[in-house]
């Protein structure tokens, strides 16, 4: 499963060759990685999944202070010193930078700094345990409960899936009896005791972007290629979006609703977080085609950036949010 899927922002201030060192690391390790500047912070913090600040914490830490909305909806932050001797976690651990931290502390052969009580002590935490599942957590006030519960080995019953995804640590269980519970529902309620967290399965639709003469079997390939990087089964993608009629046959295939893009919304549509576009589509004046067709027909948020696959088709992911 890939970690972060709309990619790595990685953030200088001063030491750029030390910032593009770990840029090239990254890539080389087949991370989604994009370089900027200081000043460039705001569109990172809105567009990528994580940010590496290749700078002093103290100014990591005030820089977050500005942009730091809430632990569901910010990016994983994480801090690399000038001389890549510390990575250290800033912010969301549990979603994604403590995992960060790990792999980048190996790559530059750096001492990690984790501090979280859930990673001392070996249990997967209520939020790896939502990503893992592909869920969205609709009430993060309850992890706190818990993930308490957790810590003191309780057991925290799951309901909703037939299993505890292999390889999750901690006194999880299959039931409904504990006084403590993670719930995969499509609806859960406005409100609720405390401590039950509630899980929403994240709908997708998948864009699609091919050259004309691409054999259907090829694009079907790339469809659940695409999904294996995320660790997402067919059963959850509710559209498939292209401006090819020829996608609709895959679709058919795949028993799933296909939804024609007209160049007209795909030159209509904005947003600033989109992939740049290849040289072929600059000539063309198109701003994009997988990631632009995705956005259009789930009206949500891109999941994974756009990915080539053996040089003929193009997808995308985003979240359905078209009720």
């Amino acid at each position: 499963m890939i970690l972060f899927p709309r990619g790595i922002a990685i953030v200088y201030a001063t030491a750029e060759d030390k910032a593009k060192e770990l840029f090239d690391k990254l890539k080389h390790k087949g991370y989604t990685v994009s370089l900027f500047n200081y000043k460039e912070v705001e569109k990172a913090w809105k567009c990528y999944d994580a940010i590496i600040f290749v700078m002093a914490l103290g100014g990591v830490v005030r820089t977050v202070c500005k942009y730091a909305r809430s632990k569901d909806v910010d990016p994983s932050v994480i801090c690399v010193d000038d001389g890549f001797r510390f990575v250290i976690p800033v912010l969301s651990s549990h979603w994604g930078a403590n995992d960060l931290t790990l792999e980048v502390s190996k790559i530059i052969n750096a001492t990690p700094v984790i501090t979280t009580a859930s990673e001392i002590k070996g249990i997967t935490s209520i939020e790896e345990l939502a990503r893992i599942l592909n869920c969205k957590i609709v009430n993060v006030k309850a992890i706190v409960r818990v993930t308490s519960a957790l810590l003191k080995g309780e057991k925290v019953c799951v309901k909703g899936v037939e299993k505890i995804p292999e390889g999750v640590k901690g006194n999880y269980v299959i039931g409904d009896e504990c006084e403590y519970k993670v719930v995969i529902t499509d609806s859960p309620p406005n409100g609720d005791d405390g401590n039950t967290v509630y899980l929403k399965p994240i709908k997708f639709v998948i864009g699609v972007g091919s050259k004309k003469e691409t054999n259907k079997e090829v694009i079907k390939e790339a469809i659940f290629n695409a999904l294996n990087l995320i660790s997402a089964s067919m059963d959850r993608v509710v559209i498939i979006a292209s401006v090819r009629e020829k996608v609709k046959e895959v679709a058919d295939d795949l028993k799933v609703p296909f939804r024609l893009i007209s160049w007209e919304e795909i030159n209509a549509f904005n947003d600033e977080c989109l992939t740049p576009p290849s040289d072929k589509l600059k000539e063309l004046g198109i701003k994009g085609v997988a990631e632009v067709s995705a956005l259009i027909a789930g009206k949500g948020r891109l999941i994974l950036r756009k990915i080539r696959y053996k040089g003929e088709v193009t997808v995308a992911i985003a979240s359905y949010e078209g009720g």
